[in-house]
C-alpha cells in the first residue's frame, strides 16, 4: 500500500507555523493502523545572562485511516518572550483528506488557517487540493515524492496605518524525499514551490530538512532547519515604525515528538 509506505512521522512544530509555507510532507502520519492514531509534540528552549529568552511551542496531531482513505488534523502554538517582551505569538491549524487511489498515485485536499501577529499576518486561509505522486521507492530505505496542485488563498496584513487583504490562486508544487539512515535515525527534505497563479513574480518558497531519531518506541526527537523566502513580504515605509519584513527566514529547532 502506497499510503502507510510515504508519510513520515515527524513534525514542522519547531515553527514552521511561523512561515508562510507549512511543510505538510513532514507532518504526514505514519505508517499509521487502521482507525486513530495521533502524536503530542513540545519544544522549548531559552537563555539567560546577557539576554532573556524564553520559547515555548504545543502542538498535536489526530489521524483516522479507513482503507484508502486517511484524514488528519493539525494544531499547533508557540510563543517567544525576550526580556519579558513577547517577541512570538503565532498559530496553525491543518486537516488534510487523502484517497490512495493507486500504489503510486494519492489524491488530496485540504483547508487551513494560520495567524503570526509578529510577521503581520493577521489570518492566512487556504482551501485546495492535488495529487501525490510516487516517483521513485525502496520500501524502508528511501522514498522520492513530487506534488502537483492548488489553492485559493485569503490572506489579511496589519501594515501598520491599514491592513492589506488578499485573494490569490496559487500553484502549489512539491519534491519531497526521505533516507532512512539505519534502523532510528531517518533524514528528509522537502522544497516547495508556490508562485500565484496570476502574477508569477509573487511567489514563495521553502526548504525543509532535518534529521530524527527514535529514542524509544513512541518517543522521537527531531532537529530541524527551515529555510522560507517570500517574493512580497509585508512593507510599508510610511508606518510608525516603519514595517519592512524581509524576504528570506531561516530558522532551526529540536523537538520532542510522542505518538500514541
Amino acid at each position: 500500500m502506497l499510503l502507510p509506505r510515504i508519510v513520515l512521522c515527524s513534525a514542522l512544530l519547531s515553527s514552521a507555523s511561523a512561515f508562510a509555507i507549512s511543510n505538510i510532507e513532514s507532518q504526514r502520519p505514519g505508517p499509521p493502523p487502521e482507525g486513530w492514531s495521533g502524536q503530542l509534540e513540545f519544544t522549548a528552549s531559552g537563555k539567560s545572562g546577557n539576554v532573556e529568552e524564553n520559547r515555548y511551542a504545543l502542538g498535536g496531531r489526530l489521524a483516522h485511516k479507513t482503507g484508502d482513505n486517511l484524514v488528519f488534523a493539525i494544531v499547533e502554538a508557540a510563543e517567544a518572550k525576550s526580556l519579558g517582551t513577547k517577541t512570538a505569538d503565532d498559530a496553525f491549524v491543518h486537516t488534510r483528506w487523502m484517497h490512495e487511489q493507486t500504489d503510486r498515485v494519492t489524491f488530496e485536499g485540504f483547508l487551513q488557517w494560520q495567524e503570526n501577529a509578529f510577521a503581520n499576518l493577521v489570518s492566512r486561509y487556504l482551501v485546495g487540493g492535488g495529487v501525490r505522486l510516487q516517483l521513485l521507492e525502496e520500501p524502508d530505505v528511501y522514498e522520492l515524492a513530487v506534488g502537483i496542485g492548488g489553492f485559493r488563498e485569503w490572506e489579511e496584513t496589519d501594515l501598520g496605518t491599514f491592513n492589506r487583504s488578499t485573494d490569490t490562486w496559487r500553484i502549489n508544487n512539491y519534491w519531497s524525499y526521505r533516507q532512512s539512515l539505519n534502523d532510528q535515525v531517518n533524514w528528509y527534505a522537502t522544497a516547495y514551490y508556490q508562485p500565484s497563479a496570476e502574477d508569477f513574480d509573487d511567489y514563495r518558497v521553502l526548504f525543509d530538512t532535518g534529521l530524527t531519531v527514535r529514542l524509544t518506541g513512541s518517543l522521537q526527537l527531531r532537529v530541524s532547519y527551515n529555510l522560507d523566502h517570500n517574493s512580497h513580504p509585508p512593507r510599508n515605509l510610511d508606518a510608525t515604525p516603519p514595517i519592512d519584513r524581509a524576504e528570506t527566514n531561516t530558522q532551526y529547532a529540536t523537538t520532542f515528538l510522542y505518538e500514541f
